[in-house]
């Protein structure tokens, strides 16, 4: 095969050597036939494989289209658990329902059951006092007690095992449910009453080492009571509260201007002759709404007490009546006994914490489920 291609090569000159001779013969031809034959002469006529020129359109590229992946199932819903149960006692009053304040349960179950905090069936019972006098001098009021009485009263909360707190402390209790005394009781002294805060509330508190609130009216406040008020302060016994400026029964018709001083002025007054701004509002004579409400939460009140008495305070738990339940800020709205039935109250405080604390044992298997479900964690283990 070699010399066969060999022969036929030399034989047969290629069409390019007879191009070369025909323009060696033409080289008087004008430079433009020339530059004519030279490029019929530079490809062949007829081509075996003829040149593939590409165009534009040809040399576009389609994008695949992505395939689109089969739907994933859709995961089966978790099972929901009910939330718990809350505590109920029959021992309320027709018309008292207990209201938890906390909306995330997790954070509430989270805090009541905190080891480094108050255990369930801790009770605080708020007590309202007003004058306090001799048996042969009583008036005929319903807020005045005898000292016989007063007496009685401090009696049987120390049976009872009783301490008293201070507002920042309940505040605390309320709010982290951090650790007080399991029985723990609120004395809120109502109004102007040095005399009766000196010589019959102080002692009692100085022997028991026990504490007062009093909810404290700014405006008419001579010097000389200031003083006074100063003095009984420097015992360090005294947490004192605000109760007003001019002690005005708020209502609905109430002016936006008089509210606000009732609420907002008494902060640096107080402050300035005690040292620290109030965190509890004593309603005067009562009264509140929700404005009320909602201007004392602006001006940076932690609590708030009514003078319905309801029941007890446990953590996340406040006994309240229709009026207090339709403004939803059982907080700022804490009942308190009536100092004239304190004995029989203490009493019910302490029946109402045992069925809490009972309640709380037998619930913590379905609260630490439903912990486990809802909240994802667990919940630490009840106090032997």
């Amino acid at each position: 095969m070699r010399i066969a291609t060999d022969t036929r090569t030399r034989s047969a000159p290629g069409r390019r050597g007879r191009c070369e001779t025909a323009i060696a013969a033409t080289h008087r031809l004008s430079l433009l036939a020339l530059i004519a034959l030279v490029g019929a002469c530079g490809s062949p006529r007829h081509s075996a494989s003829p040149t593939f020129v590409p165009t534009a359109q040809a040399t576009t590229t389609r994008a695949k289209p992505t395939p689109i992946p089969p739907p994933s199932p859709s995961p089966s819903p978790a099972p929901t658990l009910p939330p718990p149960a809350i505590f109920s006692t029959s021992a309320l009053r027709p018309g008292i329902e207990a209201s938890a304040y906390i909306d995330d349960a997790c954070r509430a179950l989270r805090l009541r059951w905190d080891p480094k905090g108050s255990p369930p069936g801790t009770v605080v019972a708020p007590i309202m006092f007003h004058s306090v006098r001799e048996p042969d001098n009583m008036v005929n009021d319903s807020v005045t007690i005898s000292t016989d009485y007063l007496e009685a009263i401090a009696a049987r909360a120390r049976a009872l095992g009783f301490e008293t707190i201070t507002s920042e402390e309940l505040a605390g209790f309320l709010e982290e449910n951090r650790s007080i005394p399991e029985r723990s009781m609120i004395w809120i002294v109502d109004d102007r009453r040095p005399g009766s805060v000196e010589t019959y509330m102080l002692p009692l508190a100085e022997a028991n080492d026990w504490t007062l609130t009093l909810g404290w009216i700014i405006a008419d406040t001579r010097a000389d009571l200031w003083a006074w008020m100063e003095r009984l302060n420097a015992t360090g016994r005294l947490d004192v509260q605000s109760h007003g400026y001019w002690h005005v029964y708020m209502t609905e018709d109430t002016p936006d201007a008089t509210v606000r001083q009732e609420i907002l002025d008494p902060i640096p007054v107080l402050k300035a002759h005690f040292g620290q701004r109030p965190i509890a509002f004593v309603w005067p004579g009562g009264n509140f709404t929700p404005h009320t409400v909602e201007v004392a939460r602006e001006a940076g009140y932690r609590l708030g007490f009514t003078a319905y008495s309801r029941g007890p305070l446990l953590f996340n738990w406040i006994p309240l009546g229709e009026a207090e339940t339709e403004i939803s800020d059982p907080v700022m709205l804490l009942p308190r006994y009536w100092s004239t039935a304190a004995v029989v109250n203490l009493d019910q405080a302490v029946e109402i914490a045992e069925e809490a604390a009972s309640f709380a044992r037998e619930q913590y298997p379905a609260e630490a489920a439903w912990y486990r479900a809802s909240c994802g964690g667990v919940l630490p283990a009840p106090a032997e």
